[in-house]
């Protein structure tokens, strides 16, 4: 079975979520009906002209909304024809979430190479061993005697050599991150929190003791074509931060 993506799409739907949302359709439409298989990624990429990251991406999308099942070495299955009832946040967006930093003061005071160990490289989708960068950043009440209230440790996928030298400078750092969490060209942010108690060292940073308790929270920022741009792990003090959100509920 053929696909075809419409000619004219809006500028600002990045290609994995207008696949995603053509195959929703096809789905909910009867075209490919439950029990069926999608066409497999190969054919995919062949058929919509594009990479089978991109592709993967969509079919991710597609798994989360519950409607196909996907199986190593088996492609992927249609298991309902209907987006599941589910909860939205209604502080969705991505320029709503990156609102917070207007509102306090972020500072960068270490900069340093870091060679992907296996696990920074799963989370970065880079090779192990390649030249990773982290920085090192507190967050303080805006004002003179604002008081820092998170601490984080922000890193990049292996970067040009401009880029590279200007992220290595502390100086030079924070104009290149806020370029790359620049809502106009990012696709998604996936983030997790947890709840876990300062170690000496972030506690010392927070101006407060070593075991006390914190939010942690983990950001993933993803480009427009799925790729990463940024991870931050980031420890609020917990008497000085909190996370609220609204859920709707909604159907898909």
């Amino acid at each position: 079975m053929t696909l075809a993506l419409a000619p004219m799409l809006p500028k600002k739907i990045p290609r994995y979520r207008a696949i995603a949302d053509q195959l929703i359709n096809d789905i909910v439409g009867k075209k490919f009906a439950v029990g069926q298989a999608l066409p497999a990624e190969t054919e995919l990429c062949v058929q919509l002209q594009t990479s089978r990251h991109t592709v993967r991406e969509a079919l991710r999308i597609l798994e989360e909304a519950g409607l196909i099942a996907r199986r190593q070495g088996s492609g992927s299955e249609v298991i309902a024809s209907t987006p599941p009832v589910r909860y939205r946040q209604t502080v969705d967006s991505i320029e709503d979430l990156l609102q917070y930093g207007n509102t306090s003061r972020f500072r960068i005071f270490l900069s340093h190479d870091v060679s992907a160990t296996a696990a920074l490289a799963e989370t970065l989708r880079c090779a192990v061993g390649a030249p990773c960068i982290e920085l090192h950043g507190l967050r303080s009440e805006r004002g003179e005697k604002g008081r820092p209230f998170a601490v984080s440790h922000v890193f990049f996928p292996p970067q040009s050599a401009r880029r590279r030298a200007r992220l290595l400078d502390v100086a030079t750092a924070l104009p290149v991150m806020l370029e790359s969490l620049d809502s106009r060209i990012l696709g998604r942010i996936e983030q997790t929190f947890e709840a876990v108690a300062l170690d000496a060292d972030i506690a010392a940073l927070l101006q407060t003791r070593k075991g006390a308790p914190s939010l942690r929270a983990r950001r993933a920022y993803f480009g427009r074509e799925g790729e990463i741009a940024v991870v931050a792990v980031s420890w609020h003090r917990s008497d000085l931060f909190r996370y609220a959100t609204v859920l709707r509920h909604e159907s898909a």
